[in-house]
Order: C-alpha cells, then structure tokens, then sequence
C-alpha cells in the first residue's frame, strides 16, 4: 500500500464520518470514526468548511488525537479555475480529496487536476495524501467516468510527489439515492481490485446506512465514509450525533464478517 499513508488494519474498513465543526467533530470521535473529514453538505457533495473553521476543528481533534488521520474536502475542480484564489489549508491535514464534477468534456482535465492539487501543497508548504473522487452518477456530475478517473490515478507514480494514494466512489446527486443505485458491483469490483493491485485505498461513500452493506466484503474496501447515517435524523444536513456513529459502526463490523 502507498508509502506512509494511514491504512486500516484486521478485516473491518476504517469508518470515515463527515462533519462540519468543532461540535460534530467530537461527536464523531466519540462515537468511534477511524477518520475524521471536514465537509459542509451545504455546499455540495464535496462542500469545502471555511478554512478558518477547517483550523479550529484541526486545533481542537490534535489536541485529543495527534494521529487520527483529518481528511478535507475542498470542492470540485471547477471551483479552482482560478489558481490564485487556492487557499492555505492549515498543518495538520492528513487527507485531502477535490471532485470532477463540469470537466468531464475537457481533454485537460488531467492536467489542471495535478495543477491544482500542486497549488495547494505550495500554499500549505507540505504533502497531503490526495484521493481522487469518482462520481458512480458521472452523466450527471458531468464528470470522467469511474473508469477514466481510476486510470489517471493509476497512471500517476506513487514515487513522485503529488500522486493520489486512492479513490473514493461516492454519488454527486445527494437526492436518496445510494451508490449501489449509480453503479454495479462488479464494476466497483473490478475498480477495486485494480486499484489494490497498484497499491492504492479504496473508499467508498453515498447514502450507505446499514441497509446498504450487504456483500461489502467482497469489496474489500479501505474506508467506508458516511455524513447522512452520522446525523440524528438521517439526512446529511442533520447533525453528527455520537449513538449514531457508533450503531452504524457496529453495523459496519457485522457487515464485514458476513
């Protein structure tokens, strides 16, 4: 697997829950995440936390846990036509993940991908762990396709700097509809096995409650991210609560010993 890159260990995926603040952030850690990531559902599917909020909960969770790993969401590529406007993301990130969603009609988009993520490295004066992000609703997104996405990643040197360490499958419509809805499993199957065997993580994401992780073992996924089953009443513009993190965890324990 990618070279210092935090991975889950024994047979259950590390659970990643989304929040948006200091508050959801120790709900979540209470309720037992394995990584915590920084996303305000307000602002899309990847909706970017004002860097000023990014560095309180930054400041708050290492003041608990130095090594629990902090994953940020950062918008889409779109978002970043102008690189001067990249902002500085605060030490002590660990993850760091942008979508594609409007440039899957750009033959470029390759390129301006390395551009941005190159930027923000500049800004932030470090190395982040990048994930690429593949919409299963790419028509919709707009965005390259699953297929395109996991080729690029795999394109890319894990030895050079700037390489994505993985993937994260997740849905860009955020309208009840789970990723199994979008795409196979045979498909993310063979996404994943592929991505495993050049040594990268695989996460998946979008609308999976406990209802949604039948045969997930045979995925084999890295990480398992969740926003909607963290909150209080189920929908991703609810609030983190700590019982419910741990009941999808036991959820997700269960599921992968079936």
């Amino acid at each position: 697997m990618t070279k210092d890159a935090p991975v889950a260990a024994g047979d259950t995926p590390w659970l990643l829950v989304s929040v948006r603040d200091v508050k959801e952030a120790e709900a979540a850690l209470a309720g037992g995440c394995d990584i915590l990531d920084l996303k305000d559902p307000k602002n899309g599917p990847l909706g970017m936390v004002s860097v000023a909020n990014i560095g309180k909960v930054v400041t708050a969770v290492r003041k608990k846990s130095k090594t629990i790993p902090i994953s940020v969401a950062v918008g889409e590529l779109s978002d970043w036509e102008n690189l001067k406007k990249i902002p500085k993301l605060p030490a002590g990130v660990t993850y760091v993940k942008v979508g594609t969603a409007k440039v899957g009609k750009d033959a470029n988009w390759p390129d301006r991908w390395k551009e941005v993520r190159k930027e923000f490295e500049t800004n932030a004066k470090t190395k982040f762990f990048w994930v690429a992000v593949a919409y299963a609703d790419w028509r919709a997104a707009g965005a390259p396709s699953p297929t395109a996405i996991v080729d690029a990643v795999l394109e890319e040197s894990l030895t050079k700097t700037g390489g994505c360490v993985g993937v994260l499958f997740d849905t860009w419509a955020k309208q009840g509809r789970s990723l199994w809805e979008w795409i196979s499993r045979a498909d993310l199957k063979r996404h994943a096995d592929a991505l495993h065997q050049g040594g990268r993580l695989v996460a998946l994401a979008g609308g999976l409650g406990c209802d949604k992780l039948n045969d997930l073992h045979s995925l084999e996924p890295d990480i398992v991210g969740i926003r909607s089953a963290a909150c209080k009443d189920g929908t991703r513009n609810g609030v983190v609560v700590k019982e419910a993190v741990s009941a999808f965890r036991t959820c997700l324990k269960a599921a992968r010993k079936k």
